[in-house]
Formats: structure tokens, sequence, C-alpha cells
């Protein structure tokens, strides 16, 4: 009975392990005071989490897994494309993109390991669970604040450094969100089109229709723009590119749509991000129409977050209860 359990506290580990070396980067490359404690504050507790969370998967009879969990090969992949065709000045931004991301992935996380602790009888690794999850959404808020002045900050750098390539910076974004948009699609098509929950698989279908409006709708104003879709994936666009093939990593068929519900609530807050980034940009250019264009799609994104998390729980509990039924 404890063996769905074990698996998710196996991933929990090899996340925790992985940011904890991210965070510690990101810290070192940090252009603001406040974000560079932001991240060295919370690589500690993270190196907290990961301890707490390995002395109870060796109290249910397991061992660290050498298995890498989605997160933890989003965590050792993304940082490395994340600064692809920006600035040096805009690599806190990108990583705060990123750490919003992870935050979000961990409380999806920590919420399909409370239910399948829960549904399993196993309070102490529920109570864990809710305790973990707490500290990720609190620094989850505490990043968000800050992306749009470290976006704004890094702007300016760029056009006091080089006043032509202002407007770059509004196109680099346009062209990442484009990216991103269009293999959002794809993903969530493909999740759509697997699991055994039928209701999340018609939610997948619904937000891989928007996405492909939202990428339409990006291509326009690229081009208006003067610019043209990127061939290159952004940070975003890699990450969902390969988490589906690794998301099922040691995990049981019933448990699919619960993966996949974790994919896209991290995903959409990614987005958010990242809408929160160009808006503030385009702004501070006076880009109108692009910031209102980036709010629009920002709206639409905090929605798929919303309707994922909504999803979340009861697709936890029923993929625990089909594991735990065949144990």
């Amino acid at each position: 009975m404890e063996n769905p359990i074990r698996r998710y506290l196996e991933d929990a580990i090899a996340a925790e392990k992985s940011f904890e070396t991210q965070l510690e980067g990101f810290a070192k490359e940090a252009s603001l005071p406040e974000v560079q404690s932001m991240f060295q504050q919370h690589a500690a507790e993270t190196r907290t989490q990961y301890e707490l969370l390995t002395s109870r998967l060796e109290a249910l009879g397991g061992s660290t897994s050498t298995i890498k969990s989605f997160l933890a090969h989003l965590f050792n992949s993304a940082p490395k494309v994340a600064q692809a065709g920006h600035e040096k000045e805009e690599r806190t931004t990108q990583d705060l993109m990123m750490a919003f991301a992870v935050e979000n992935a961990e409380v999806a996380m920590y919420e399909a390991l409370f239910v399948a602790a829960e549904t399993a009888g196993d309070s102490e690794t529920a109570a864990l669970a809710r305790r973990i999850q707490a500290q990720e959404q609190e620094t989850a808020d505490k990043v968000w604040r800050v992306i749009a002045p470290a976006a704004t900050q890094a702007y300016q750098a760029v056009r006091a450094r080089d006043e032509s390539e202002s407007r770059a910076v509004v196109r680099r974004y346009v062209e990442d969100a484009e990216a991103a948009e269009r293999n959002f699609e794809d993903a969530l098509a493909g999740f759509g089109k697997s699991g055994e929950q039928t209701t999340s698989q018609s939610l997948f279908a619904m937000m891989s229709d928007k996405a492909r409006t939202q990428h339409e709708r990006l291509q326009r104003r690229l081009e208006s723009l003067g610019g043209t879709p990127s061939t290159s994936k952004s940070a975003l666009a890699h990450l969902l590119a390969f988490t589906p093939l690794s998301a099922q990593l040691g995990h049981d068929e019933a448990e699919k749509t619960t993966q996949h519900l974790m994919i896209t609530y991290s995903a959409a807050a990614a987005e958010m991000a990242m809408y929160e980034a160009l808006a503030a940009v385009a702004t501070a250019t006076g880009d109108t129409e692009t910031a209102a264009l980036a709010r629009e799609l920002q709206s639409e994104e905090k929605e798929d977050h919303r309707l994922a998390w909504e999803q979340l729980p009861q697709s936890a509990r029923a993929s625990s209860q089909a594991v735990l039924s065949n144990a």
C-alpha cells in the first residue's frame, strides 16, 4: 500500500535535490540583492526539505531513487536553454520565470503526494506534504512579486547600454511566448488523447484549442513588430517538449493523468510569469498594444492554472485508489 507514496516521495526528493543546485546558481547570477537573498534562503530551505523527505522515505522502507522525476529533468535542463536569445541583463528575469514555474510544479507535486498519503491512511506523510507545500507556495508568491520589477530593470539596463536594442527586448519576449504556446498546444493535445480520466481529457483538449488561438494572436503581433516566429525553442517551449516523455518515469499507467495535470499547472504558471514580464517590458517601452495582449493572454493562463488545480486532487485520488487496489 505504501508503493505509490514511495514513488511520489522519490520524485520529490529528486526534484528538491536538483532545485537546490539551480537555486544556488540563480543566486550567484542575480542582479538584484532582494532576488539573490530570496534564492539563497530558499536553497537552504530546500536542503532541509530534501532531508525531511529522505527520512520519511527511509521510514517507509524505501531509498533514494536513481531515476530522476520529470521535475528533476526540468530543473536540470531548462536553465541551460533559458538564456537563449536573451541579453545578459535579462538573466535574472528568466531565472525568476523558471523559478515560478518550478515552485508551482512543486505545489502540485505535494498536492498529489498529500492525496496519495491520505488515501492510504498515512497521516505522517500527508502532514509533511502539507508543510512543505506551504513553504513552496510562500516562495512562489515572493517570486511573483519581483518578476515585473526585474523585467523592467533589465529592459532599462539594455536600453542604457544600447538604445537600438530596446525594442528587440519586446520582440524576444513575444517570440518566446509564441514558441511556448505552439508547444503547449501540442503537449495538451497529446494529454487529451492519453490517460484514463475523461473529464481531464476534455479539459486538456479545450486548453489545446485555446493555446492555438494564443499563438496565432502572438504571431500576428510579432509580425507587426517586424519579427518572425522563432525557430529556436524558448525555455518554456523546451520544458513542454520534453516533460511529457519523462513525466511517466516510475509511475503506474493509472497515474498518467495526474502527472499531466501537474505539468499543465506548472506550464500555465510559467506562462503567467512570461506574460507578466512581457507586460512590464512593453509598458516600459510605451507599447500599449503588446502590453494589452500580454494581460489578455495572462488572464487566460490564470484560468487554465485554476482549472488544472481544481482537477488535480480528484485525479490524484482516483489514480491512488486504482494503484492501491491493484497492489
